[in-house]
């Protein structure tokens, strides 16, 4: 409930623990017969990193981070 309005948010029902503890659930659809999925092609450097780059590089401001040297 909505304590500034009185109205019903949401309306909760009793969980019957007993049939979740069976075990069964819904069938999902058959996996089959769904449309293939096509491999993943890199297209190279993802696009908000390329964004925040450029938008680094045009600030004018040295990088935020500086590799430190290997000891």
């Amino acid at each position: 409930m909505d304590e500034r309005t009185g109205a019903s948010l949401c309306p909760l029902y009793p969980l019957d623990k007993s049939k979740n503890a069976h075990g069964e659930r819904r069938r999902l659809a058959d996996c089959a017969q769904t449309t293939p999925l096509t491999p993943f092609t890199p297209t190279g450097m993802a696009p908000l990193l390329r964004q925040l780059i450029h938008e680094q590089t045009a600030s004018g401001l040295p990088p935020a981070y500086v590799l430190k040297e290997s000891e």
